[in-house]
């Protein structure tokens, strides 16, 4: 949420509006069965967190990966089906002079260090509203409005950088920026003035009825999408363990209005990311009451029921998932079998079956080595066989296995590594050399910010970080 409060003030509609959707990071649907069920760009690239729920923070990563690697060859199947020489081009948006109170754009979540963007002051939290002063708030957008850039540049060696408009800090003055044609090495979410407002009463006050009337409000407002709208009830779908009765109501109200297949896309797009996992669930196994069968569907809702503390549940989706011959159409695909492996080698830790689970991320690690999901993943649990008494001496064993593929994870997020080895310590009461590896880390907002998102995804993570929070508040 960008600070509601600091706007002009908290009526969600406002003078202008434009489109919808968009999901920079993203691993398709398509991508985890061996079908492909769209003839549109969007539905491959817009189902972003099952993989960044289900492989946690950097499984989001490698479906950033193979989406860049594989879209080219999407672009060329549609071009084919369509005849169309480029699949987005009626979706390229109009060039506009004035963008003061736009109401949708594109919310910066995480910024690749010396990317691009972060060279160009780009930060998390950033609204993008348009590029080279074309608006862009979905997908389609974005990626049409990159593509023709680019084309030009190609083809004419110019312009060489482009203009990137935007909000910060909750402030809607329009500011810009100006950054090279191309990649830019940011992780967006969908974002509206009015989603902004329920997100903030769900997620910072669990005020579902505030969160409605933002919703009923936006809706009369006549300047938002049916798109935008069902973001915004998707998220105030209830959550709570004693509320099943009014979320069974919401359900039925969401697939009767909207089609069975965009209710739940958009119900991994929202729920998922912000680990909602009861609403999700709900909403999954409508789904599949309606369609019977749908893989990435099953390994949504086996995700939610792990999440859960449900492991038989997920357990018996995903052996019904591995049953199917390979020649069936919703088999799992390479990539969905990783993100099925995932999912048991969560269940493993969450029975603290510790030592399986180790043993599967250390065979993940062959197939993707130095991983950094995996490798946290891999020490986590020798760190728990380790402390728990199981196998004393397993975290520096384990360590020392994984020590060649440790380059990127200690680059780019050593304060993890540092986590893992001060609550060892800790255990083995050595605080004074734990206190001493927290303290590095004091002063890096990217700790303070990723260490309780991170942790928080494994079983028993939480006493990662009220370690990490021990150690800070006892040495300020």
């Amino acid at each position: 949420m960008d600070h509601p409060t600091s706007y002009d003030n908290r009526i969600v509609s406002g003078p202008t509006m434009t489109a919808n959707r968009f999901g920079m990071t993203a691993s398709s649907a398509a991508a985890l069965s061996k079908k492909s069920n769209s003839n549109s760009l969007r539905w491959f690239v817009l189902a972003l967190v099952i993989s960044f729920l289900i492989s946690s923070a950097w499984g989001a990563t490698r479906a950033f990966k193979y989406v860049q690697a594989n879209i080219g060859s999407w672009r060329q199947q549609l071009r084919a089906r369509n005849g169309n020489s480029n699949p987005l081009e009626g979706d390229l948006p109009p060039t506009k002079k004035d963008f003061y109170g736009t109401l949708a754009g594109l919310k910066i979540v995480e910024v690749t260090p010396d990317s691009p963007a972060a060279r160009a002051g780009l930060k998390y939290g950033d609204i993008l509203v348009a590029y080279n002063r074309r608006p862009v708030s979905n997908q389609d957008e974005i990626s049409a409005v990159m593509d023709h850039e680019e084309e030009q540049y190609n083809q004419t060696g110019k312009p060489a950088t482009v203009e990137l408009m935007l909000y910060r800090d909750g402030d809607m003055a329009v500011k810009t920026l100006r950054v090279p044609i191309g990649h830019l090495g940011i992780y967006t979410r969908e974002w509206t003035f009015a989603y902004a407002f329920v997100d903030d009463a769900i997620m910072q006050r669990n005020d579902y009825a505030e969160a409605e009337r933002y919703s009923n409000q936006a809706k009369a407002s006549g300047q938002y999408t049916a798109d935008q709208l069902l973001h915004m009830r998707m998220l105030y779908v209830n959550n709570e363990k004693d509320g099943e009765a009014i979320r069974q109501r919401q359900v039925d109200e969401l697939y009767r209005n909207s089609p069975a297949d965009k209710v739940t896309l958009f119900g991994n797009y929202e729920l998922l990311y912000n680990k909602r996992f009861r609403a999700g669930a709900a909403i999954f196994e409508r789904y599949l009451k309606i369609k019977k069968v749908d893989v990435s569907t099953e390994l949504n809702l086996a995700s939610c029921y792990t999440e859960l503390d449900r492991y038989d549940d997920a357990d018996a989706l995903l052996k019904k998932v591995l049953a199917r011959p390979d020649g069936d159409a919703n088999s799992p695909s390479e990539y969905g079998l990783s993100v099925l492996s995932n999912i048991r080698g969560k269940i493993q830790m969450g029975r603290h079956e510790y030592d399986r689970a180790q043993e599967r991320f250390l065979a993940a690690l062959e197939r993707y080595p130095g991983d950094s999901y995996y490798v946290l993943a891999f020490l986590y649990c020798a760190v728990q066989r380790d402390v728990n008494g199981n196998k004393p001496g397993e975290f520096e064993a384990a360590y020392r296995t994984v020590s060649t593929q440790l380059t990127y994870t200690q680059n780019e997020m050593g304060y993890h590594l540092d986590a893992l080895r001060a609550f060892m310590l800790v255990k083995h009461n050595r605080r004074q050399e734990a206190s001493a590896l927290v303290l590095k880390w004091k002063n890096s907002a990217d700790a303070k910010r990723y260490i309780p998102i991170f942790w928080n995804r494994f079983p028993e993570g939480s006493n990662i970080i009220d370690n990490w929070n021990s150690l800070l508040s006892t040495n300020p």
